[in-house]
């Protein structure tokens, strides 16, 4: 994930608990050309959920994504954006095929 061609390291919002384990991680891409950054992913450990982590991670990302020029970000659950006022512009189908022996 990491060798992807717009993973930036610096984008990386990662939130430590009081004992230094890891609480969340989020995950921005930054997408420059067409300016626009790409959340993936976001994970909070389950003993650290419902705090508002996600949350702060989330915005720490766009906070960064924006000041270098992107314009908008998408990725992620519905109901959790929605929840922070974001607005729904557009829906993405996902394909999938099950490959069976000799079907090539």
């Amino acid at each position: 994930m990491q060798s992807g061609p717009h993973f930036r390291k610096d984008l990386t919002t990662v939130i430590k608990a009081p004992n230094g384990a890891y609480a969340c991680f989020a995950g921005m891409w930054l997408d420059e050309v067409n300016g626009y950054a790409y959340l993936e992913p976001l994970a909070t450990v389950p003993a650290y959920r419902r705090m508002g982590l996600a949350t702060v991670a989330l915005i720490e990302g766009m906070k960064k994504t924006q000041a270098l020029g992107a314009a908008y970000c998408f990725g992620g659950e519905r109901e959790f954006y929605t929840a922070l006022g974001f607005e729904t512009i557009c829906q993405r189908e996902r394909w999938t095929k099950t490959w069976r022996e000799g079907s090539l």
